[in-house]
């Protein structure tokens, strides 16, 4: 029992050690509840995981089926490659599969030159407006592919990576590809999802890796249980396969998803309004008790606030509310 004891406090003192070589997160996917993190705030290069943001803009401004051909936009891309070539045809879909699974840094050139109407740099400027639209608040894009040449790599925190997969987990199409082990392009090239948890860890959902001499190595991953959808992040952190799966298996033993109202018409003081979906949260079970939920009518708005608080998070929900015109009534009729 004693070795059994030394055991798991050698392991406990390794991951607190891990924790302060880098940085991390986990957060909840469903709310964004910050579960646990370490150093979350602390801006570092981030290397490929860059590659999430370039999908983003591109599923968001870009046409899923366009095709065409490569110019010289990829003559001088180094690093992580698919391996296309001036005057190949290539389509969007294959390029954000190569660019995922494979981390092609030439994909990803290819795809900000086309989305940016010619301009990587105008890409660019479109990534850096999305993240200031999603709160990335220490964020700063320099180029589609996470390279860090000289001064002018990307650079993020634990806390902002988070926000972004958080975000970008709710496009359909990501979903899909960066939950997808194989794909082969249509001009033959076959590509290995680079996210070994997808193989390694039954509940994993999908990511994106990273890795430059300045970031180390970066990871970004997804899993779902149940209802219940996680996210991590790692700046910086040694074995982190290992570190995010002990991170799900621990989110998911201590959290629970509470539905505190269910879809359907909300009466409040003769005002009515309409939630679409069940407004729910994820706790720590430890603070499911010290919870506070409050409905808020605000009759100068016409606005009805729905709102969670509890130890570790506040959780907002915003309806529009509307109160129904009297009716004039005479005897039996009613108009």
């Amino acid at each position: 029992m004693k070795k059994i004891a030394v055991f798991f406090l050698t392991l406990s003192l390794f991951w607190t050690s891990v924790a302060a070589e880098g940085s991390y997160i986990v957060i909840s996917g469903n709310d964004g509840n910050v579960l646990e993190a370490e150093n979350e705030h602390e801006v570092r290069s981030i290397a490929s995981i860059s590659k999430i943001m370039t999908a983003v803009v591109a599923l968001e401004n870009g046409d899923y089926i366009d095709q065409w051909i490569i110019g010289d936009e990829v003559t001088n891309v180094t690093g992580s490659m698919i391996w296309i070539a001036k005057g190949q045809q290539v389509s969007m879909r294959s390029l954000l599969y190569g660019m995922m699974l494979k981390s092609g840094n030439d994909a990803a050139v290819a795809i900000a030159h086309r989305v940016g109407g010619g301009s990587v740099e105008r890409f660019v400027k479109m990534m850096n407006e999305k993240a200031a639209e999603l709160g990335m608040k220490d964020t700063e894009f320099h180029n589609p592919n996470g390279m860090d040449v000289e001064e002018e790599g990307n650079y993020s925190t634990a806390y902002d990576m988070a926000l972004l997969m958080q975000y970008a987990m709710t496009i359909p199409q990501f979903r899909e590809i960066v939950a997808t082990q194989y794909y082969t392009s249509e001009w033959g090239s076959r590509w290995k999802n680079s996210n070994k948890l997808l193989n390694n860890f039954e509940f994993c959902t999908g990511g994106k890796t990273g890795f430059t001499n300045r970031a180390g190595e970066t990871l970004v991953t997804a899993a779902q249980n149940g209802q219940l959808e996680y996210i991590v992040v790692t700046l910086a952190v040694p074995d982190r396969w290992t570190f995010h799966e002990q991170k799900y298996r621990r989110a998911m033993e201590t959290c629970e998803l509470i539905t505190l109202q269910p879809a359907g018409k909300i009466e409040q003081e003769g005002y009515y309004a309409q939630l679409d979906e069940p407004f729910e949260v994820v706790v720590k079970k430890e603070d499911a008790g010290q919870g506070q939920y409050t409905m808020t009518l605000d009759k100068t708005k016409n606005e009805l606030t729905l709102c969670w608080t509890d130890p570790s998070h506040t959780v907002v929900k915003t309806l529009a509310a509307v109160k129904p015109p009297r009716r004039f009534c005479f005897w039996r009729w009613c108009v």
